[in-house]
């Protein structure tokens, strides 16, 4: 008998599996046990955690998801409006407008989870007070992730209605102390109102329930595809369509009108 292991095939995942009679996620059977029995924010936990919640989790990632579903016009659905407007595939516009989550808008949430983590790390490692440890984080940033909203100057109130339902909840723990902490440092250095924003309630709100920081875009992401679905079908139904920037915004500060009579040829 050959004790040559089993050549590992190409492709390989834990997440799903597509059955005779249906689909299997995480080991349960899709149709038996989770439809008509678990809510989407108990799927997503599922997904990402490997194992169904066994407490409040899924109603908090369903509160996120409320909270993240819409912002009214935005970059993302600007975006998905413009592609719209060409006549597109509606999937097409909506991929277009999220892929407009980055650094700046909608997918702070990642690197913010990142180093939220590292604190909270490196404070219970090391014994050292949050606000001490927030404080000497804050002095040697310009800028933290997170914090600070364009469309919300006094304080994105998103955020603060998700940490109060994460502590009425009961899943607030050492991150979101963390982020406390830093609210602290950053009103203290800077003197404005620099709270922590959407994002930075995510990062906190999941790095509190275990969830790796590389999945926190997905908290924001998926819940926003569906509005950016209600933007471009209202562009589409509504709009005439050939959507542009109006001429009155553009400015040509190129070379003036020249000849090329005297080139030669």
């Amino acid at each position: 008998m050959s004790d040559t292991p089993p050549k590992q095939k190409y492709w390989r995942t834990a997440i799903a599996e597509a059955t005779h009679d249906g689909m299997v996620i995480r080991g349960y059977d899709v149709l038996k046990d989770l439809v008509g029995k678990i809510d989407f924010g108990a799927l997503v936990y599922l997904l990402y955690r490997g194992e169904l919640p066994k407490g409040n989790e899924s109603k908090i990632i369903n509160a996120i998801f409320i909270c993240s579903a819409e912002h009214g016009i935005s970059p993302s659905s600007t975006v998905t409006r413009f592609i719209q407007a060409a006549g597109v595939p509606i999937q097409c516009s909506v991929a277009a407008g999220a892929m407009m989550f980055g650094d700046i808008h909608g997918g702070a949430g990642q690197e913010f989870s990142r180093y939220i983590q590292e604190l909270v790390k490196e404070s219970n490692d090391t014994g050292r007070d949050y606000d001490e440890v927030a404080r000497e984080f804050v002095r040697k940033h310009k800028r933290l992730d997170g914090f600070g909203h364009p469309q919300h100057p006094s304080g994105d109130p998103r955020g603060k209605v998700l940490f109060a339902l994460s502590d009425e909840l009961g899943l607030s723990g050492d991150h979101i102390r963390m982020t406390r902490a830093l609210e602290r440092a950053l009103v203290a250095k800077t003197g404005r109102q620099l709270l922590a924003n959407i994002d930075a309630a995510i990062g906190a709100i999941i790095s509190d329930m275990g969830f790796d920081w590389r999945v926190a875009r997905a908290f924001i992401v998926v819940p926003r595809t569906a509005g950016l679905f209600a933007h471009a079908f209202e562009e589409e139904v509504r709009e005439p369509g050939w959507r542009q920037i109006t001429l009155d915004q553009i400015e040509y500060d190129g070379p003036a009108l020249r000849s090329n009579s005297g080139v030669a040829q």
